[in-house]
């Protein structure tokens, strides 16, 4: 009985020391923290799509660039569940990542704002320009009506002066020749 009992210990010994070892078919940690990884960013985007065979091609390419098929990842993750402590080790470093590729969306986005607004700016600033080249042209093209039109009045009067000096002379000349008519006559 006590050899039975050493070597149930031996042997409970022995398999504590192979659990740090990951079975045949089992994905290898870090390379399951990159796939679960993945996995996220799949489950992320197709959670936004509706057509049935696009999301199943969507995990059909995660299995493929990670060279694993469904069955070897729920195996593993399986097998990675059974140690709770290891699995959320993994987990946050799954989460880690996530967050720095986050962070590093939110920055191109801000970077891609920022030039957007810069983009914007400029377009106002030159629609600003033309409108206001547009309103001194304007302002310029009615300065030169309302002399042009002066000039006009100018000469209209002028002539309206011409035109009443010449009446006034045709007026005077005939009233001369009146007066110089009866003169004449008398003599």
């Amino acid at each position: 009985m006590r050899r039975l009992l050493v070597l149930f210990f031996i042997f409970i010994f022995l398999e504590a020391c192979n659990s740090g070892k990951t079975p045949d078919g089992i994905i290898p940690q870090d390379e399951m923290i990159d796939v679960l990884t993945d996995m996220h960013l799949a489950d992320g985007y197709t959670s936004s799509l509706i057509d049935t065979p696009q999301i199943v091609s969507v995990y059909q390419s995660l299995y493929k660039t990670h060279g694993i098929d469904s069955l070897k990842f729920m195996k593993s993750l399986a097998f990675y569940s059974k140690d709770p402590v290891r699995l959320k080790e993994m987990y946050g470093q799954v989460e880690n990542r996530l967050s720095v590729m986050e962070k590093d969306e939110q920055k191109k986005e801000e970077i891609k704002r920022k030039k957007q607004e810069k983009r914007d700016k400029q377009i106002a600033d030159s629609l600003k320009r033309q409108e206001k080249l547009r309103k001194d042209s304007l302002k310029r093209d009615s300065i030169k009506k309302i002399s042009i039109k002066k000039a006009a009045l100018r000469k209209d009067s002028l002539k309206k002066d011409s035109v009443k000096k010449a009446k006034l002379e045709l007026k005077l000349k005939k009233e001369r020749k009146k007066n110089d008519l009866p003169a004449q006559r008398n003599r």
